[in-house]
């Protein structure tokens, strides 16, 4: 009996790791501490706070009777991020932590914290403002906006490169046309007078300068500033827009994604809970034929 219990213990192969353990990674316990409404009230407004004594310290100089207090407090906030980064690594665990951009982000704008410190080169200490951009990455909405910029980047290069190629265009022909006019004597005057224009800067007083030399300068400066600033930075602005709009469908694919994987590691431990069930019942099974032939009576019980 023993030797067959032992058999059927030997031939159970060894268990699955479980999949949520390696996706998750880190420590439960710090990812229960970082992953609650609290925790993020804490951050942002420890971001707030530091922002607004830095913006106090600027504003009315080194000579202000709280300078010292504030110099203070912003190692206070330097050592509150630095302490954030290092629970969201157990929490995370380092493949998960730095497999984020926002991750790597941070620990990049508390490093230059820690130069700016330094006070043997006073430039250093205006990268204490760069804490401020933390803001960006602790915000859900600023953080999906910055994320949509980044995935529209090869659609506003390419409108950008079409706004390049129709200023230059429009820069060469009024330098031809009106090369006599202040505003268009060479290129780079005209490539600053067609920016002033497509912005509607001093519109109307350029166009009517213009005219005075050529009376169908409303031409082109109509034209131009149909092609320049009504579309193609129509154009530019629809592909951000877009972008902006397409970022949270983005995040509920991942979500779904997340549930999806949550929903398989549950399928596999139901799957691994019926294996287990049914080699106990074979075993059962194969102690009550055991016990049946030990007793000597007849037929084993169903």
């Amino acid at each position: 009996m023993a030797n067959s219990v032992a058999a059927a213990a030997g031939a159970q192969p060894a268990r699955k790791p479980k999949a949520k353990a390696k996706n998750r990674g880190g420590i439960p316990l710090f990812r229960w501490l970082t992953r609650n409404w609290v925790w993020d009230t804490f951050i942002l407004l420890c971001i707030i706070g530091n922002a607004a004594i830095l913006g106090y310290d600027a504003h009315f100089g080194e000579t202000n009777p709280y300078h010292a207090l504030i110099e203070q407090w912003n190692m206070y906030f330097l050592f509150i991020f630095t302490g954030e980064l290092a629970l969201e690594f157990l929490a995370q665990g380092p493949r998960k932590y730095f497999s984020s951009g926002w991750n790597i982000f941070d620990v990049i704008v508390v490093g230059l914290s820690y130069i700016a410190v330094s006070p043997a080169i006073s430039a250093l200490r205006t990268l204490r403002v760069v804490r401020v951009f933390r803001l960006v990455s602790a915000v859900p909405q600023m953080r999906r906006v910055v994320e949509a910029l980044f995935g529209a980047m090869p659609g506003i290069l390419a409108s950008f490169a079409i706004l390049a190629v129709v200023f230059y265009i429009a820069a060469v022909m009024g330098t031809t046309l009106f090369h006599t006019d202040p505003g268009f004597k060479d290129l780079g005057a005209s490539l600053l007078s067609l920016f002033a224009l497509s912005q509607f800067d001093g519109w109307g007083d350029t166009i009517a300068r213009l005219q005075e030399q050529n009376p169908y300068a409303w031409v082109f400066v109509i034209g131009f500033t149909i092609i320049a600033a009504f579309a193609v930075l129509n154009l530019f602005i629809g592909v951000i827009v877009e972008a902006v709009q397409a970022a949270p469908q983005e995040e509920i694919k991942e979500e779904i994604e997340e549930v999806q994987s949550d929903v398989e590691e549950l399928q596999e431990a139901q799957e691994d809970a019926a294996t287990v069930q049914r080699r106990i019942l074979e075993e059962v099974r194969a102690l009550r034929v055991e016990v049946a032939s030990l007793r000597g009576g007849g037929s084993p019980p169903a």
